[in-house]
């Protein structure tokens, strides 16, 4: 079906008022260009020239590692066992501004050499080619994985010639082909022994013999991530310089009501936080609205691959940040502290104020990833071209200054930088080895380098090799108080990823002098917990690292999830005891939320026999929050009988309210919805009724409840026919088999992971954009949804029908025909849609796909 002419001739005619001629291009923004500044030119400079143009901070120099034509477009990098340089090189990248070209199938993967020892590579291998658009890679086992999206490929040389002759597919859903700046890279293999993505929400861990085994977690960042030496997570997105997760993000898959917790994607430094380029950056995309009155950027807008600097050449940079802004042409480091003193948080700061760590006044400088390096150094992956812009979010404005001042130049160049201390001598040497041929026993002493990179390449080595004759050299590290605190850390995951590690060793590990070692042998201890092993539960609520100091924040943080893991009473007790005394510290309240999932109400009823525990109100009320959402109307009719019992404490009416109020949903346009309840909230009711001093609260909040028997309060959907029951029905069981995992049986998603379809303006509005959705996906706030589109006709409109009539919906339901009609309206789109064409097609009633 062809949308009319008369709708054609609407939309061309608004484009040509708005000038929206690009996909970036926002309506009612004047792109005026820049014509008072006197920009400098951008000739294409050679890697000895393009170097002399960065400045870095004092103290530090960059040398070049690798330079064209050794290496072109080069995206991510990593270092093997050997001190080879694997490359990922993106050569299909925006090859003009029209991304004509972006299919073919270009990319490769080369692995670069530096045979005479002189710190520069010198010979060049391609290990894989035939690559469209491929983005990270990381070495595993006998083989290496290589993102192309939607792939994700194993890779191997089972002839030993240097090149790949083996392919396998580990993933057929990682990421998008559509839309090269949102989605799936970076895999890192942690110090958990999983193996994360920025921009991805699968989690991939090892199991040999090219097998690996998948699990759901949430989606992190934009590009990049990178890890600390306490394993903690750090990512960030285009336009947000650092997050990290201060709570392994697995433990609040446990309770699926709990759908906003505190720990995961935490903020670091604001999204504002300044930056000082070099030069002028008049070819940033927004560039007519985010210059300040020398031409210059203020804050990011294209920051990526975050990494922390763990290397041991440089100890005045160890644990800061470091970010890549490609569009400012510069390198920003962060300090990273405790926010006080006395405080739990961490906090960034600017390192520097009115310069940056590394900045370069050559507009082809494009820092796109960073990496710790086995000779202590950070080196700097740069793309060396004009155009870093998808063509997706390319705006007029841009495009003017690529074609006017020649960005498009200069394709398929790409340098790699390292910086090391000034006091270097002026010529790197580098050193022959080769830790995949060193003895077992070896590498467990690599465990406790100052180095970070030669201690995460032993222990994934340990792990892969599983080699008996290191398991008792590794229980003797992890438990050996002389050695390195770091050291025993990596013993313990070695031996957990080993599946090596025994209660004898974690009994004595519970007692190690340092918090995050002790914190990491609780979380190990899991497994122990869960069988109700008295020994190793009594050594986990009673961690510490000093009996004569307050327990460290590490420990508490850590004892609130594991306890999760036993379904005793005395575990509900023990959390208990930690809401009443820590409920107000950062992420304690949603981690000991977490582990309560299912026992809510035998936490409040215990909670209740103990008045002084509403010092612990913020824990309690997220856990009656938890209640009032899930479907069971039991545990819904309990609740409410202990909160509104005669005898029950003050602050279990503040509980009652609280955590009502935080079930209400607001739109994302701004409207208050109605929530619904599997029972009625019979103290809720009564408090409305009479003149208690909560009357007037709990009168508003009353207004947006609804409960069964109480729908004459809301808006009463019409009834389904036959028909549309049945693809409700089939509805019901898609969404459960494939929607439910991210945006949570509830429908209000989970932070990090899916966002709510109950508070979203598309799922119970116009049918067109939200069939749209589902075909092809949709990119806005940090998440990218997957197309859909291989599902059949009726299985995507029962999805969306069961959609629309769930959790207090009432919307029409959606056809077969409906989707039929999406599909030939959008025939041969790729990209997913945005919420600009989408209102598009909503508010002006065209079905045009495509908007360039």
């Amino acid at each position: 079906m062809r949308p009319s002419s008369s709708l054609f001739a609407l939309l061309f005619a608004s484009l040509a008022v708005t000038g929206l001629a690009q996909n970036g291009d926002v309506s009612g923004e004047a792109q005026n260009q820049p014509t008072h500044l006197q920009v400098p030119p951008s000739p294409v400079l050679t890697a000895d020239d393009a170097i002399k143009t960065i400045k870095v901070a004092p103290g530090y120099r960059l040398e070049v590692v690798a330079a064209d034509p050794l290496v072109g477009d080069p995206v991510a990098a990593t270092y093997g066992p050997d001190g080879r340089l694997w490359v990922v090189e993106m050569r299909g990248f925006m090859p003009n501004p029209d991304g004509k070209g972006e299919d073919a199938k270009v990319g490769m993967i080369s692995v670069l050499e530096d045979t005479n020892h002189d710190g520069r590579m010198d010979k060049r291998t391609v290990f894989a080619d035939g690559l469209v658009l491929p983005r990270a890679l990381a070495l595993v086992g006998d083989g290496l994985l290589v993102a192309e999206p939607p792939h994700l490929w194993y890779f191997r040389d089972t002839n030993g010639d240097g090149k790949a002759d083996e392919k396998t597919e580990v993933a057929s859903d990682y990421g998008s082909a559509a839309n090269p700046e949102h989605t799936a890279n970076g895999l890192l293999w942690a110090m958990d022994n999983w193996i994360y993505s920025a921009n991805h929400n699968v989690r991939y861990r090892y199991l040999g013999n090219g097998k690996f085994a998948q699990e759901l977690t949430v989606s992190r960042g934009q590009w990049g991530i990178s890890q600390d030496d306490n394993g903690r997570l750090f990512h960030n997105n285009n336009s947000d310089p650092l997050r990290y997760d201060a709570v392994p993000s697995h433990y609040f898959a446990r309770n699926p009501s709990l759908t906003e917790p505190a720990g995961v994607n935490v903020g670091l430094v604001p999204a504002n936080l300044r930056v000082w380029p070099l030069r002028i950056t008049p070819g940033i995309n927004r560039g007519y609205k985010s210059l300040d009155d020398t031409g210059r950027m203020t804050a990011v807008t294209a920051a990526c691959a975050p990494v922390i600097y763990r290397g041991d050449t440089m100890p005045g940079l160890r644990g800061d940040a470091f970010v890549c802004e490609p569009a400012g042409n510069l390198i920003k480091r962060i300090t990273i502290a405790n926010k006080t003193a006395r405080s739990d948080e961490f906090a960034g700061r600017n390192t520097y104020e009115g310069t940056e760590f590394i900045a370069s006044s050559d507009e082809r400088f494009r820092p796109v990833n960073l990496l710790n390096a086995p000779d202590g150094s950070l080196q700097i992956v740069d793309m060396y071209r004009g155009i870093i812009q998808h063509r997706i979010y390319l705006t007029s404005y841009l495009r003017k200054q690529i074609e006017d001042r020649g960005l498009a130049e200069g394709l398929g160049m790409g340098r790699i930088y390292r910086v090391v201390p000034d006091t270097k001598p002026v010529k790197t040497k580098t050193e022959s080895f080769d830790l995949a041929k060193e003895p077992s026993t070896q590498l467990v002493s690599r465990l406790a380098s100052a180095n970070g990179w030669w201690r995460d390449t032993a222990q994934r080595l340990l792990v892969e090799r599983k080699d008996p004759a290191t398991v008792p050299v590794l229980r003797a590290l992890a438990i050996d108080e002389a050695a390195s605190a770091v050291g025993r850390l990596h013993a313990l995951w070695t031996l957990d990823g080993m599946e090596k590690l025994d209660r004898a060793t974690l009994r004595i590990a519970l007692r190690d002098p340092d918090p995050v070692v002790c914190a990491a042998a609780i979380r190990l201890s899991e497994p122990l917990l869960a069988t109700d092993d008295t020994e190793i539960f009594n050594r986990v609520i009673s961690a510490r690292t000093d009996p004569k100091a307050p327990v460290a924040y590490a420990i508490i943080l850590q004892q609130s999830l594991s306890l999760g893991a036993s379904r005793s009473a005395e575990a509900l007790a023990a959390l208990l005891a930690l809401a009443q005394r820590y409920d107000t510290r950062p992420f304690v309240s949603d981690s000991i939320v977490s582990s309560l999932a299912g026992r809510e109400t035998d936490f409040i009823a215990l909670a209740l026999r103990k008045p002084e525990v509403g010092t612990a109100q913020r824990t309690l009320t997220t856990a009656a929050t938890c209640v009032w959402r899930s479907d069971n109307a039991a545990q819904i009719e309990k609740l409410d009988q202990l909160l509104g019992a005669a005898e029950a404490p003050a602050w279990a009416g503040e509980v009652l309210l609280a955590s009502l109020k935080a079930l209400v949903p607001v739109r994302s346009d701004g409207k208050v919805l109605t929530a619904h309840l599997a029972a009625a909230p019979t103290t809720l009711i009564r408090l409305a009724s009479t003149d208690s001093p909560q009357r007037e609260r709990a009168t508003a909040l009353r207004e947006h409840l609804n409960w069964p028997g109480n729908e004459a309060q809301v808006v009463v959907a019409t009834p389904l026919t036959p028909e549309q029951q049945k693809l409700f029905d089939k509805g019901r069981e898609v969404f459960a088999t494939i929607c439910a995992g991210c945006h949570q049986p509830t429908g209000l998603g989970l932070k990090g992971l899916a966002p709510s379809l109950v508070t979203s303006q598309w799922a119970v509005g116009d049918e067109r954009p939200l069939a749209r959705i589902v075909l092809h996906g949709k990119a806005s706030e940090g998440f990218i949804m997957p197309p859909l589109a291989a599902l059949d006709d009726e299985s995507l409109a029962g999805a969306l029908t069961f959609i629309r009539r769930s959790w207090g919906h009432t919307s029409a339901p959606v056809d077969t025909a409906a989707i039929m009609r999406a599909r030939q309206e959008t025939a041969g789109r790729a990209e997913p849609w945005t919420d600009k064409e989408l209102a598009k097609i909503r508010d002006a009633g065209s079905v045009h796909p495509e908007s360039n």
